[in-house]
């Protein structure tokens, strides 16, 4: 297992000629990224040729908030698409078939895959951070105060578990349809938090329409308060701003600040797609 994954490492980050995809899909959001900058930092003002002065693009809250903001809808649909991307390869080349000749070796090989959607969500957070303190840095960004290293170390944490949460969930509906075009758009769905607004949407309707169901429509708001993709954009305020409660009666019921259901609920979510993986999978032929 950490020979496969040490491998699959390299497949992504080959150095040589930056042939990786991991490199390819940085390029695309470093393209995405300095366009909106230049947008932004042109309608604010950009340099000032009069006095040399760089003209500030915003003011953030904190740095946290600008992360949040700024990679907030990019970075789950970058890591679903990329783990999406990867897993059905070792099908189109036939690489499972000749890795995973025996029955024995399959448990590994797609625990493997969900430890290497894990680390690959560290990867491209870290990336896209450093991506987005550099430019706003570069064009002048301010923040209002700096966060706390533990609150900021507590929601990047968060923030990933939730993210890694999401390409697991992706996972299940890539091994068990194995088709390219329904993988890509149910990890879109995931990822952007389409999922929780219809449930929001059925919830809405049972209490105006049948609240004989109310019963109904109160596990569906709560369970929207628990998924990941609600959890992420929660997130998008940053550090403390944006885990200063829970999220629903059992989020604001659970001891600490909303911290504890943004750890919580994505290490639930990974457990049971992880097992969903894993069960799929030994139960179908590769």
């Amino acid at each position: 297992m950490l020979n496969l994954l040490k491998a699959d490492l390299y497949r992504i980050t080959r150095p040589r000629g930056l042939r990786g995809s991991l490199w390819q899909y940085l390029a695309v959001c470093a393209g995405i990224y300095v366009a909106i900058y230049l947008v932004f930092w042109m309608v604010a003002g950009g340099f000032d040729f009069s006095t040399g002065a760089v003209a500030s693009l915003t003011t953030f809250a904190s740095p946290s908030a600008m992360i949040g903001d700024m990679s907030g809808s990019i970075f789950p649909l970058f890591v679903c698409f990329f783990v999406i991307e990867h897993v059905l390869a070792d099908f189109k080349d036939g690489f499972v078939r000749t890795l995973v000749s025996a029955r024995t070796g399959r448990l590994s090989y797609f625990a493997e895959r969900i430890a290497f959607a894990g680390i690959v969500t560290v990867i491209v957070f870290c990336s896209l951070s450093l991506m987005t303190v550099a430019l706003g840095l570069a064009t002048g960004t301010r923040f209002a105060a700096l966060d706390a290293p533990s609150a900021l170390l507590a929601w990047a944490v968060a923030t990933c578990l939730n993210t890694w949460a999401l390409a697991t969930v992706s996972l299940v509906v890539a091994y068990a349809t194995r088709i390219v075009h329904i993988s890509y758009i149910a990890a879109f769905c995931i990822a952007s938090a389409l999922v929780p607004e219809m449930l929001s949407l059925v919830s809405g309707l049972i209490q105006g329409y049948a609240p004989g169901l109310m019963g109904i429509s109160d596990v569906l708001s709560e369970l929207v308060c628990w998924m990941p993709s609600n959890l992420e954009r929660w997130l998008c305020g940053g550090g403390a701003q944006g885990m200063a409660a829970g999220w629903g009666a059992l989020g604001a019921a659970l001891p600490g600040t909303g911290l504890t259901q943004a750890l919580l609920a994505p290490v639930l979510w990974i457990a049971a797609a992880s097992a969903a993986v894993l069960a799929i999978c030994r139960t179908r032929d590769i």
